[in-house]
């Protein structure tokens, strides 16, 4: 009669079997992940034992992405596809459905909304990150959580400092113009924004000309612009305010020095600070 411990043992190899699941299934997990922001607290959370694809690069702009057949190889061999609510209808996610019909059965939605540049965003994205994490990984759900606790930590401390060197460099307050998108971070660090555009080829004359004259009139000494949309495409506005240009990110990765989320928002911070200390 077989011992009671290799009879278990070879109970579960039997239905690990049964259920297409590799007996060395300890292994790394592979996940896709839509942005690189998502990519970030995946890798920070899951200690080394994640192995990550990213669909849009940081430096990319989300809407103007193409679907690479490495994307749909991977997603064939991952056990989940991460994504942000924005990405369900768009067009890579379309072609990638068709292209691996099981991915449909993998995709998980973080449900976390608004700009995750901001501190209090990033928080609770990194805890629907880690929740979603627990449940591919069960046997991990301890260290997950003590990494989120640890990013959480993290996180309110670059955002206390943040403010405080923001203030120093007298962004409170500041009159601005911006890309729609960098706007929610512009008024998280207390700039006043006076006017706002999108992408300048999906704008008419007449529509330029209003932010222009917002502009003035509210007297704006910055133009903002976001790299994944509209570039560098505000220098134009900023040389005929005599105003401050600046180009920030909202995604990690689109610069050497800005990997994390946590650079990331130093970064595009410290952007700033060096404008208002160019004006003086």
């Amino acid at each position: 009669m077989l011992p009671t411990r290799l009879l278990r043992l070879l109970l579960l190899l039997a239905l690990a079997v049964l259920m297409g699941v590799p007996a060395n299934a300890a292994g790394p997990i592979r996940i896709l992940v839509g942005t690189t922001l998502i990519e970030d607290i995946v890798t920070d959370l899951g200690g080394g034992r994640i192995t990550t694809r990213t669909l849009i690069p940081g430096s990319a702009c989300p809407g103007h992405s193409d679907l690479r057949a490495s994307d749909v190889s991977f997603a064939g061999e991952a056990q989940a596809v991460l994504i942000h609510d924005w990405q369900q209808n768009m067009p890579m996610l379309q072609a990638l459905r068709r292209s691996a019909p099981d991915v449909q059965s993998k995709l998980r939605v973080v449900s976390a909304s608004g700009n995750w540049m901001l501190p209090e965003r990033q928080a609770e994205a990194t805890s629907a990150v880690a929740k979603l994490l627990a449940n591919l990984a069960p046997t991990d759900a301890k260290n997950i959580q003590a990494r989120t606790k640890a990013r959480q930590g993290r996180i309110k401390a670059l955002s206390a400092r943040l403010k405080s060197q923001a203030a120093q460099a007298g962004l409170p307050g500041a009159r601005v113009i911006c890309d729609v998108m960098q706007r929610p971070l512009l008024e998280w660090l207390g700039c006043v924004v006076v006017a706002e555009y999108g992408r300048f080829e999906g704008m008419n004359p007449r529509q330029l000309a209003d932010v222009m004259a917002k502009a003035k009139a509210g007297k704006a000494v910055l133009v903002v612009d976001n790299m994944q949309s509209t570039g560098g495409s505000g220098k134009a506005l900023a040389d005929d305010l005599g105003a401050r240009h600046v180009v920030l990110t909202n995604f990690p990765g689109a610069d050497a020095q800005a990997a994390t989320w946590e650079q990331t928002l130093q970064w595009d911070v410290e952007r700033l600070a060096s404008a208002m200390r160019a004006r003086r």
